[in-house]
């Protein structure tokens, strides 16, 4: 091995490593680089910081990570449930080692087989997910550095959703529905841009309607995506809808069901599915609905920004996915007139 210029610094086959002095014992760290220049430095940034805090396993920190999200209101319940996955699986790939002795390699090649079993977009999920566990773990001295940060992530080619129901086809469907719950399902997709968790989890409290608007907000059992409370205007149809079906409570949806184990306290997926399939659109999903909502106010005219307010979506994702859309400026009545 050869000796660098900085007092510890060696060269193993054609890594740096750094040797320190911890509790008088001797101990190795390997610098993850090839580059001269950037091992000194990191040597130096270790000499300089503070000593580590012990570590747990991955599994044990990551779970510190999930609820230090959550607690900080970061992270919904369901997204935790989310990135656990994936640092669970990180987890199994590194044979659940402390974060502080995991490896940039271990990250490429973590990543490089996620690319090779999933898509590339979900990889790169994953790897965004790790990068802000690591992040987590530098700001509370479990990591001296981030390694994800030698991970190159693939360029994606990032295109629009193309495949919507138009309003012909929504409003078939909410005619065609076999009862008025599922009828419901299909305005506050069709309609309202609704989420599938923001339709179960709805609240009379929710709807004004003299005022004709909804206000998707946290309650007891639910919080937004993002934090973010939204009003969403009604239209009419929607609106008259309600008042026959009524705002009942505790929920609107299935109000004698409560809160189990399940993620969704109430799960239309089966029923939804096979009123799809009897009507020869099985590729309709609850969150296409949400998708065909922006895709029919954009077509009609209204602006970028606004259907971007009512999805709760940043307007950059909205003005890729629908403005190529948008013909002119008009309401929102003019979008859903019957």
């Amino acid at each position: 091995m050869l000796k660098g210029r900085i007092k510890g610094l060696y060269l193993r086959g054609d890594i740096y490593w750094f040797a320190k002095q911890v509790n008088g014992r001797r101990s190795m760290v390997s610098l993850e680089t090839r580059d001269y220049v950037e091992a000194v430095q990191r040597a130096r940034e270790i000499m300089d910081a503070p000593e580590l805090q012990p570590a747990q396993s991955f599994r044990a920190e990551a779970e510190r990570f999930l609820k230090h999200k959550y607690e900080t209101n970061r992270y919904s319940k369901m997204s935790a449930e989310s990135k656990r996955s994936c640092l669970n699986l990180f987890a199994d790939s590194v044979k659940n080692i402390p974060p502080t002795n995991v490896t940039g390699y271990q990250c490429k090649a973590f990543y490089n087989a996620a690319k090779a079993r999933i898509a590339p977009s979900t990889a790169e999920s994953y790897m965004f997910t790790l990068r802000s566990f690591f992040n987590w773990c530098v700001k509370e001295n479990l990591c001296r550095r981030n390694p994800v940060l030698d991970v190159q992530l693939d360029r994606i080619d990032r295109k629009g959703r193309t495949r919507f129901a138009d309003f012909d086809l929504a409003q078939r469907l909410i005619e065609n529905a076999p009862n008025d719950d599922l009828r419901y399902v299909l305005f506050c997709g069709f309609h309202a841009g609704m989420r599938k968790l923001e339709i179960v989890e709805a609240v009379p409290e929710w709807f004004n309607l003299p005022g004709r608007t909804v206000e998707i907000r946290a309650t007891a059992t639910f919080r937004p995506k993002d934090r973010d409370a939204r009003t969403v205007p009604l239209t009419d149809q929607f609106a008259e809808f309600l008042k026959r079906y009524g705002l009942r409570s505790p929920y609107v949806l299935q109000p004698d069901v409560t809160h189990g184990t399940h993620r969704y306290r109430f799960d239309f997926r089966r029923a939804f599915s096979e009123f799809m399939k009897a009507e020869g659109v099985p590729w309709l999903t609850p969150h296409v609905m949400r998708h065909s909502f922006a895709s029919i106010c954009a077509s009609k005219g209204i602006d970028i920004y606004r259907i971007a307010t009512w999805l709760g979506d940043d307007v950059r994702v909205v003005q890729r996915h629908y403005a190529k859309l948008r013909p002119d400026d008009r309401e929102i009545m003019k979008a859903f007139r019957v």
